[in-house]
């Protein structure tokens, strides 16, 4: 499931004070078609795409600095696909900050401008990271006024496992990456706690592949005029005590949240080990033992977003005796065989676990 966010500047009626309203994109698979009503609104459009960002990074990162892309076979992740994700994020925040503080300062030419940010915001925090950075900027330039709004596509998951599979490459998502990005996607709702910033935000079917609908449209529009009329405020000051909350709370949900994702983890591995024994039941031992070594580098390293395909590679690598980045998955012998359909199962699991859970989520709402 994926997120998109849209900052949107907009003049104010006085000549020396102007206007970005933010508007975040948010849900599975969304496929946003620009409603020429709202373009009409912006003199300027400046969009910034976290994965082209990613994927630039990526390529520096391989050696290709004359700016060759990425393999369209490769679909492989690793390591540096993680490093050139967190580095993108960071790179994409900076761009935003700059652009924004060119804008109030008086350095652009547009009068008024409408920012896209691509990316997924499945989290709140995330999107909450960026609502705290046009904080940062009001503060910096008192007379700017930015507006907030977040517009989210609702995809079922089926949907989504659908869209992915036309993909190729690493543009196609591991399953496992899907699955959990389904179990966490926290939706706009301003009355959970410290989400009151996401007041202003709609609600769009995006289970067909186009939104081409002039009722949802006008959601759209209605959402981004609301934000506008109602800016960002600034951020208040915290004391060290509050401040020092905020970061033991931060601390405490990444803990769980690792916690949970380095239990599954070792569920899948103990599935694995499982099928070694099957198969070649003396090596059930050494198997073992390997799950143990990756839990422990998954806990020194935090890679466990690296998702279940790296785990299961590196784990039949080590097992096989090959290297991590060869083609384990295509050799014919019983072990092969029992740790892939082990995965499989473990995968198929998982999706019947989501869909009780989203099943129970729907009867109790109805």
């Amino acid at each position: 499931m994926n997120g998109r966010i849209k900052p949107i500047l907009k003049n104010d009626t006085s000549d020396d004070t102007r206007i970005f309203g933010l508007g975040l994109l948010h849900g599975g698979g969304a496929r946003y078609k620009h409603d020429a009503a709202v373009l009409s609104l912006f003199s300027e459009i400046v969009i910034i795409d976290y994965d082209a960002i990613t994927n630039q990074e990526l390529i520096v990162r391989n050696g290709n600095d004359d700016g060759d892309s990425l393999d369209p076979h490769c679909i492989f992740f690793d390591s540096n696909d993680l490093a050139a994700w967190r580095k993108g994020r960071v790179t994409a925040l900076e761009k935003l900050k700059k652009t924004l503080a060119t804008h109030f300062s008086g350095g652009g030419n547009a009068s008024t401008s409408l920012i896209i940010l691509d990316d997924n915001f499945h989290l709140r925090s995330m999107r909450r990271e960026i609502y705290r950075s046009c904080q940062e900027i009001i503060k910096m330039y008192p007379r700017a006024k930015i507006g907030f709004s977040v517009l989210y596509f609702r995809t079922p998951l089926e949907v989504c496992v659908q869209r992915n599979y036309l993909r190729s490459g690493k543009d196609r998502v591991p399953l496992d990456v899907i699955n959990r990005m389904a179990s966490v996607l926290e939706p706009p709702d301003e009355t959970k706690s410290s989400a009151s910033f996401e007041r202003f935000h709609a609600s769009i079917d995006n289970a067909d592949d186009i939104v081409d609908n002039m009722k949802e449209r006008k959601k759209i529009h209605e959402c981004l005029r609301l934000s506008l009329q109602s800016p960002i405020l600034p951020k208040n000051e915290l004391s060290h005590e509050q401040i020092s909350q905020l970061e033991h709370d931060r601390i405490r949900e990444r803990d769980k949240t690792l916690k949970c994702e380095i239990q599954r983890i070792d569920q899948l591995l103990r599935k694995l080990v499982g099928a070694v024994g099957g198969v070649e039941k003396k090596r059930s031992r050494e198997a073992n033992e390997i799950r143990k070594l990756m839990l422990e580098m998954i806990r020194q390293h935090d890679v466990v977003d690296m998702g279940h395909d790296y785990i299961i590679r590196h784990f039949a690598c080590s097992i096989l005796g090959t290297e991590l980045n060869s083609d384990w998955h295509y050799l014919e012998n019983p072990l092969v065989l029992s740790i892939k359909d082990a995965y499989q199962q473990f995968e198929q699991e998982g999706m019947t676990v989501m869909h009780s859970s989203q099943e129970h989520d729907s009867t109790t709402n109805e």
